[in-house]
């Protein structure tokens, strides 16, 4: 996997450092050179100065084969831009940014861009986005043993029934958006096509939900 992060300040340069120490591939975009000296040493990625708002500067970075872009900069207007450009124009598969203004998040739903707004844990959760592409974590309860996550229903998974999904102490659904319109689904419901489904999920668990939503029912 090869992902783009734009900014490198505190959050930008952490989330670099431990996807770099999980072995992905790692290109960093920051206007000052000098924050090239907020990762690590043996960082094995890339640092490549400039704006994120050139498109030769992204291409330096990589995001014409890249798998995620996090813009992470000190300027919400900046990250809004880029997610924007990233999505729209180079199709990048999964994309997040960062608003240090939660007063703009209104604006970034209308637009479908998934922005972390709250400024605890802004690494883990971007880190779990980027992870977990097809699920999007939407809110992470006391010290991120539990999180709130919601994914389409695959195609294959249409007729299953909704407590299939229910893991003791794991996995449960809690909601279900069907043609716009949310409910709290009866055990017996079936999915259908086009259903969005909220689940309450333990991290440690996440990579199972993951499995059922992949293909892999086990």
């Amino acid at each position: 996997m090869h992902v783009a992060i734009v900014g490198c300040g505190r959050s930008g340069s952490a989330l670099a450092a431990r996807l770099d120490a999980e072995g992905e591939s790692v290109s960093v975009v920051d206007v000052d050179e000098a924050s090239r000296r907020r990762l690590p040493q043996g960082f094995a990625g890339r640092f490549v100065v400039g704006s994120g708002l050139h498109r030769s500067v992204l291409v330096a970075a990589g995001i014409d084969h890249a798998d995620a872009l996090a813009a992470l900069s000190s300027s919400d207007s900046l990250n809004i831009v880029v997610a924007r450009i990233a999505r729209d124009t180079f199709r990048v598969p999964q994309v997040v940014g960062r608003l240090h203004d939660g007063e703009r998040s209104p604006v970034c739903s209308d637009l479908g861009l998934p922005m972390v707004a709250s400024a605890r844990m802004t690494v883990d959760r971007v880190h779990r986005m980027i992870r977990h592409t097809r699920l999007e974590p939407e809110q992470t309860f006391g010290n991120g043993e539990s999180l709130l996550v919601r994914s389409p229903v695959p195609e294959y998974l249409v007729g299953r029934r909704v407590d299939e999904f229910d893991v003791p102490g794991e996995i449960r659904v809690v909601e279900l958006t069907r043609g716009g319109h949310s409910s709290i689904p009866a055990h017996g419901a079936t999915l259908r096509k086009d259903d969005v489904v909220r689940f309450v999920v333990a991290s440690g668990s996440l990579a199972r939900l993951r499995s059922f939503l992949g293909g892999r029912w086990d």
